[in-house]
């Protein structure tokens, strides 16, 4: 988990680093969100074991000029933070080095349309290598909420619209379409 927020965070850094040979300073808010986060990880939610579970999270005020610990465990949690934010880098670079095509097709699929849907992607990276037991948010969302066969008769729900709306055993009929906002009563959409 602790590797897997910082090469979220490093991967546009790597992106340019392997496709342009470089580190741009545009890179400077990157690295910061990165350093935060890793110190977050470090020394306020106990995720390193060699800090181990203690929390030394900034005052509010942030005016506190004595820190709650010893200069030995703030070296340890400096060097815990280079030591992940390093491994995590290493790590992003292998992964963008590794696919660098499917990179450099999106980036040029970002020039000619700025905005990218889940289907572009899978048109130019294919279907994900992976498939989870459930479906995520943004499928049941392109579903439109409906509960899967298997849910409905899990949980009593036979007979109530399946996945495509329609009753198990019924066809469907076309629906006139709903009043507009010129017509006698607007209705909202829901989801």
């Amino acid at each position: 988990m602790k590797l897997l927020i910082c090469i979220c965070a490093l991967t546009v850094i790597a992106c340019i680093q392997v496709l342009l040979g470089k580190i741009s300073t545009g890179a400077q808010n990157d690295l910061e969100k990165v350093t935060k986060m890793t110190y977050a990880q470090v020394a306020v939610y106990g995720f390193s074991d060699k800090v181990g579970l203690l929390s030394f999270p900034p005052k509010e005020d942030g005016l506190e000029m004595i820190k709650p610990y010893s200069n030995e465990t703030g070296e340890i949690i400096d060097q815990e933070v280079r030591d992940w934010v390093d491994l995590a880098y290493k790590r992003t670079l292998a992964l963008v080095t590794e696919h660098k095509a499917g990179v450099e097709a999106l980036a040029l699929k970002l020039l000619e349309k700025e905005v990218l849907h889940q289907e572009d992607l899978v048109a130019l990276l294919g279907e994900r290598p992976f498939k989870h037991a459930e479906l995520s948010n943004y499928d049941k969302f392109k579903l439109g909420f409906q509960p899967s066969r298997e849910d409905a008769a899990r949980h009593g729900l036979e007979g109530q619209p399946g996945d495509d709306g329609v009753s198990p055993g019924k066809t469907s009929t076309p629906q006139p379409p709903l009043p507009g906002l010129d017509g006698p009563s607007p209705t909202p959409a829901l989801l």
